[in-house]
């Protein structure tokens, strides 16, 4: 569907609906201005003149007042401004140090005095913290936090949580080759999945994430979904702190500007160049000398591993001036900034499985070859001689570098017209060594590089008074190679696999050794991706009357290329007696790259209706259309036709994987009502509710794993011989010999979506304060899902993936949030909700479901934030050098503890052909928790413990209390038992010394998890057993096998929260 023909089907509609239209805060970074000007009479003032100048960069806006009163400045940027009013036979006005906010919408009445428009009357911005306009629930990060918060890695994930609602993603979800960068997302917002966030920087789409390889086929990277990110998960890739303005977080019930995903709406700005030279210039600096080491090190005896941090770089900003040759003054701005990252970072002590000694002495060569390229087992862990297995327990430290660059210029051509441009390019690389939670072992080295660059234009145009636009084009990439060595560590042996296999350097040869519920892997490989965007956005403004109407469209091309090795060859082992005789069963793999193509419309409506001086009404209606992906070159993925599954066979070529769905409409409406006006002690109740739609295209890169893409050869073999050569790809594929498992879609798969609903009443605590509490609740429907059908009928393929959307999920909580902006030197931000979060599923890779708690169903959440400058003490010498000039920023979040989905084995339903997971069957008699003493006597007399050694965090799920059911699903309840809550404060102390006028040094000391406390990560949940027989057989389950920081994912664990106490020294340099 070409664009062109989009805008033809979506002109008729925005026309019918116009009425029906809502406006609040724009998808752009740009903010209104508007307000009633009253004589005092109260009567309405038609015609005067009123200008909005830039206190930072001088430019004037200049509108006038309708026949009721009212005038609208659409599309202004975040900052402070004067509002000057003139009218004849009044006085003037002057409103001064009006501050904007990004996507703000003010409310700033005036009343003017009889008098001669030569008087002025002068007074200081008191604008009402109260949003008096809509129904949206949303959380503005200002300037105040973004530049003295402590910030792990000075990356922000952490100010997003000071957002009610907004959980990170649960540790449980830790699943290596289906988690993880650029394939899952960070956040929860108010019970929605991951992926269902929407990240905007300047106004357009930063969803760029990617990952290198097949993993862009099982991630939700390709169709947008996840946000652009470094090599360590930081966010430098969207925006260096030191070039972010201040973002807002919108959760629940945003306008029908917003949507394409319906979780949270991520909106960051970027800073400018102003009429005054201001920058920075920067360095912070971590030692690992005065770090306290990870509980996991201290537990198992290991040296904490070096830690060496180098984060240094500078902006600067200012008019465009060039000798002689032009002044850019109120005209023309540029802003730059750079930011580099040397890191050696930490890996905590991790306990891999690895081949024992015996093993390895008994196992013929070469195989035996491979299992000394594994680390040798540790003396003080565990050996499993009957299957030959022993721990492995390590620490190490790994090396990383990110270096970004922005530059960004202004232009106002006059007070009709402002452009900008921005490019932004983001180098990053990381080297880790693997362990078992990212599917490997230490002896294989990986270094991942990502790429990520950015190109956006933006234009403001005011046509008239009344009549606006607004314009965003961008286009971005994001590439991304991985590279998997085997190297010497641990006293291993290296091993070259491609060299014994005879195999291609782009090959992937694997060894893989799975029985008794362990899996040990060792392989290498080279894989490569990236991601492309352009998105465009325009957004028409229109003021008549009461009524502030908006109308926009927002088109989204999307163009990933995946280059996964060529050739896999696999060589799995499935007992120890296979393993010494070398008897494997080979599995042969070939690939081809491919190049899907996501495309998303919106258009929108919106009116935003100023019903009397108390009341608003906003309504609005926005329509969302997302193809099925197509490709760029080559062929497309295949699905399926046919009856059911007996019957299903591979469509022709060309088939779209499902129908687009036009009828996609989302109505929003919002209202807010001024209980009491009184200035600083308002009071607003609001409500509002909204249908809101997902893309629906997440899994839509599944079929390029199918046939036509991949061919698969299976039979039994010995390493180092590929006695499965790489297969043929046929193209379009031979019936009953489709080389790989079709994927199926739905002809007429719907898309995803979430009605959501508050209520909320607002009170302003004075004019610097206010206390929101509200009730947000949401209904999801037809959630994405998966199912693994077996068709031993069907004489096509034994098995099909079938993708679909049919689940739902329930979200009720009740929130409270306090606010306060800066006044006396204390802005505060405090956040705490109270929720329920209910589904039959919370992640889109999962296969079988089950009602229950969602993953990240977090019952009781709190986050606060305060950033105060300490009182000067005393005006002589000495206290001046002593005294003044210092601040004080802190953080505190505190949870309880995710759910845990217990798992069983792998059952097959024969009424349904469709595999689950069993789940576990209830013990009688036992206690589903075990702690302290008790915990560590039951886990050493199953030997799942060494003497010595303890439960971690002195809590774990009891082993006894659980059996795999010995036939269908386990009557536990899904998510029934809980992981660790956790709590964390990180502080910052700093100090100013002038230096000049606008010149001065900054010394900061940051403290992360400043009291150490211990917060744990995954619990171990596989089970293992024997069906029917109480009692779980894996060494681990129930246990925490890490803390939270090295679990989350995503972000590198010396930045994630959870991890232990880490210091941080910096000095800045501003002007």
């Amino acid at each position: 569907m070409t664009l062109p023909r989009l805008l033809r089907i979506a002109s008729p509609s925005l026309f019918v609906v116009i009425w029906f239209a809502s406006a609040v805060m724009g998808q752009t970074e740009t903010a209104t201005v508007s307000g009633l000007v009253t004589d005092r009479t109260a009567a309405a003032v038609s015609g005067a003149e009123v200008r909005l100048q830039s206190a930072e960069r001088g430019t004037v806006t200049t509108t006038t007042t309708n026949n009721s009163g009212i005038y609208v400045f659409p599309n202004v940027q975040p900052g402070q401004y004067q509002i000057s009013i003139q009218k004849q036979g009044f006085k003037q006005v002057d409103l001064l140090g009006l501050i904007v906010n990004i996507q703000d919408h003010i409310d700033q009445n005036f009343r003017l005095e009889v008098g001669s428009v030569n008087e002025s009357v002068t007074v200081e911005a008191g604008a009402s913290m109260i949003n008096t306009m809509d129904a949206s629930v949303s959380t503005v990060v200002d300037q105040t936090y973004v530049k003295n918060m402590p910030l792990n890695g000075r990356s922000f994930q952490d100010l997003i949580l000071l957002t009610p609602g907004v959980v990170t993603q649960t540790p449980q979800a830790n699943n290596p080759g289906v988690t993880g960068l650029g394939m899952t997302g960070e956040f929860s917002v108010n019970g929605q999945r991951p992926e269902s966030n929407y990240y905007t920087v300047d106004g357009v789409s930063a969803n760029g994430g990617a990952t290198a390889g097949l993993n862009m086929v099982i991630g939700a990277g390709p169709s947008g979904s996840v946000p652009t990110a470094t090599a360590l998960g930081t966010t430098q890739a969207l925006v260096s702190i030191d070039d972010l303005q201040e973002f807002r977080v919108q959760s629940s019930t945003y306008s029908a500007e917003h949507g394409r995903n319906p979780g949270g709406q991520f909106a960051f700005e970027t800073k400018s160049g102003t009429n005054q030279w201001h920058g920075t210039a920067y360095d912070y600096l971590r030692n690992g000398a005065i770090d306290a080491q990870d509980w996991f090190n201290d537990y198992f005896g290991k040296p904490e591993p070096a830690l060496r941090q180098n984060d240094f770089g500078g902006t600067l900003g200012g008019p465009v001036r060039i000798p002689g040759l032009y002044n850019g003054k109120d005209k023309t701005f540029f802003f730059v900034s750079y930011e580099g990252l040397r890191l050696v970072a930490p890996q905590a002590a991790t306990v891999t499985f690895v081949p024992d000694a015996a093993l390895r002495a008994n196992t013929v060569a070469p195989l035996n070859q491979v299992l000394n390229a594994f680390p040798v087992q540790s003396p003080n862990g565990i050996d499993d001689t009957a299957h030959g297995v022993a721990q492995f327990i390590g620490s190490w430290s790994n090396p990383s570098s990110i270096d970004s660059t922005s530059v960004r210029l202004d232009q106002v051509v006059n007070d009709k017209l402002r452009l900008f441009v921005r490019f932004s390019n983001v180098p990053s690389k990381s080297t880790i060594r693997e362990t078992q939670p990212t599917g490997g072992n230490p002896s294989m080295s990986q270094t991942t590089a990502y790429t990520p660059r950015s190109y956006t234009a933006g234009a403001s145009s005011v046509f008239a008074s009344r009549l606006s636009n607004e314009f965003r084009l961008n286009y971005s990439s994001n590439e991304v190679t991985a590279r998997a060595v085997i190297d010497s560590f641990g006293g291993s042996t290296p091993v070259d696999l491609a060299q014994l296999t005879g195999s291609s350097v782009d090959s992937q040869p694997e060894v893989i050794l799975q029985y008794a519920g362990y899996r040990i892997v060792m392989l290498q490989q080279r894989i490569s991706a990236v991601q492309r965007q352009w998105n465009l956005v325009d957004t028409v403004d229109l003021s008549w009357g009461r009524h502030h109407f908006k109308f926009g469209i927002d088109y989204r091309r999307l163009t990933p290329i995946a280059t996964p090795p060529n050739s896999a060859h696999l060589f799995d082992y499935f007992s120890v007696a296979a393993v010494q005789a070398n008897r494997a069963l080979t599995i042969a793999v070939s690939t081809v790259p491919f190049y899907p193509l996501y495309t998303n419309f919106s258009a929108f409506a919106q009116d935003e209706w100023r019903m009397s001086h108390k009341l608003s009404l906003s309504l609005g209606l926005r329509w969302d259309v997302n193809p099925a992906p197509g490709v760029t070159q080559g062929s497309n993925a295949y699905t399926v036709q046919g009856s059911g599954p007996n019957t299903w066979a591979l469509a022709p070529q060309g088939t779209p994987l499902w129908q687009t769905a036009w009828y996609n409409f989302a109505p929003r409406l919002g209202a807010a009502y001024i209980l009491r006006g009184t200035p600083g002690r308002e009071i607003v109740v609001r409500g509002g509710g909204g249908v809101f739609f997902d893309t629906g295209q997440q899994q839509g890169s599944f079929g390029f794993d199918g046939p036509g893409f991949q061919a698969v050869k299976v039979q039994p073999g010995a390493f180092p011989s590929p006695a499965a050569p790489s297969p043929v790809i046929v193209n379009p594929p031979v019936p009953g010999s489709y080389g790989a498992q079709p994927i199926v879609f739905p002809a007429h798969l719907q898309l995803p979506y979430t009605l959501q609903w508050n209520a909320s009443i607002e009170q302003a605590l004075g004019s610097s304060q206010v206390l929101t509490v509200s009730y947000v609740g949401a209904h999801a429907g037809r959630l994405l899902r998966e199912a693994q059908i077996s068709t031993p009928s069907n004489p096509n393929a034994k098995t099909f993936l079938f993708v679909d959307s049919g689940l739902m999920s329930d979200y009720d909580a009740l929130q409270i949030q306090f606010r306060r902006r800066l006044s006396r030197g204390l802005t505060t931000l405090a956040s705490y909700t109270w929720s329920h979060c209910m589904d039959y599923g919370s992640q889109n890779y999962t296969l079988g479901y089950q009602r229950g708690n969602c993953d990240f169903d977090v019952r009781h959440n709190f986050s606060t934030a305060f950033s105060y400058d300490l009182p000067n003490l005393g005006e002589n010498r000495f206290q001046r050098a002593v005294f003044h000039n210092w601040g004080l920023d802190d953080r505190l979040t505190a949870r309880t503890g995710f759910p845990i989905t217990l798992n069983g084995n792998q059952n097959f339903d024969s009424a349904t052909g469709q595999s689950f997971n069993s789940g576990l069957d209830l013990v009688s008699g036992q206690s589903v928790y075990l702690y302290g003493s008790n915990c560590t006597s039951v886990l050493q007399g199953m030997g799942d413990l060494l003497p010595g050694q303890g439960c971690p965090g002195g809590r774990a799920i009891n082993p006894n209390a659980f059996a795999p059911p010995a036939s269908g699903l386990g009557n536990a309840p899904r998510n029934f038992v809980r992981g660790f809550g956790a709590w964390q404060m990180d502080l910052a102390l700093r100090r100013d010394f002038p230096i000049h006028e606008g010149l001065k040094l900054q010394f900061r000391a940051e403290a992360f998890n400043i009291f150490n406390h211990p917060n744990f990560g995954t619990i171990s949940a596989f089970c293992g057993g024997t069906p029917g027989v109480p009692g779980c057989t894996n060494r681990q389950f129930g246990q925490a096998t890490g803390t939270l920081a090295s679990t989350l994912g995503v972000l590198s664990p010396l930045y994630q929260q959870g991890g232990p106490r880490s210091m941080q020294f910096a000095l800045r340099l501003v002007f």
